[in-house]
């Protein structure tokens, strides 16, 4: 718990102190991205070696650090190919930490997800959307909202690294943030093709 708690006290710190070298920096484009690249992954290994945080979210933090800041619109453009980039190592890394092995069990916890998924965000949200009477597409809204974020994979890695969990929920879990990322990217598309908005109703 100390460790936890030194951690964010020296994530708070650099909240303000990387946003006021970032801005003394902004002229030198290279300089620019370095410190905010080095700056991260540098907060994020210090969480990791010294203070116990498992890395990946002590990473997510590091990048709270960086853009929670005036200069944050800046950060986050320059840094965007990186984001790109990532986004691909992380699905791949997705692919690598399934164990094929655990498939056939993980199957029953993979539909389990799914299934709360659909019932606790799509079902949720149209509800939501239908009875606040939004005049955007509601279905579409649902769709694009009903995934498990990426964020839900951190936790069971330090959930099963923690052996809070079994690798069979785990694999269940990597399948339905795959498989509901996928999905509703794609349906999305075939949602806003068939969907128009529907007027507010005028009391």
């Amino acid at each position: 718990m100390g460790g936890v708690v030194a951690f964010v006290a020296l994530a708070a710190g650099a909240a303000f102190v990387l946003p006021w070298l970032l801005q003394r920096l902004q002229a030198e484009h290279d300089l620019f991205l370095l410190v905010s690249v080095a700056g991260g992954l540098l907060l994020a290994g210090v969480g990791s070696r010294f203070f116990g945080i498992p890395l990946a979210l002590a990473a997510f933090v590091a990048g709270l650090a960086i853009t929670e800041s005036p200069i944050a619109a800046e950060a986050r453009q320059r840094l965007l190919p990186f984001r790109d980039l990532f986004a691909v190592m992380f699905f791949v890394a997705l692919g690598t930490v399934v164990d094929p092995t655990t498939l056939p069990q993980a199957l029953p916890w993979l539909v389990a997800f799914l299934a709360m998924v659909v019932v606790g965000k799509v079902l949720v949200v149209w509800i939501m959307a239908r009875l606040g009477r939004l005049g955007a597409r509601r279905l579409q809204l649902a769709v694009g909202l009903g995934q498990v974020g990426e964020f839900s994979y951190v936790l069971g890695a330090i959930a099963l690294s923690a052996r809070l969990i079994t690798p069979q929920v785990s694999s269940g879990l990597v399948g339905a943030v795959v498989v509901s990322i996928a999905a509703s990217s794609i349906l999305v598309r075939f949602v806003h093709r068939s969907n128009r908005p529907e007027p507010v109703a005028v009391q």
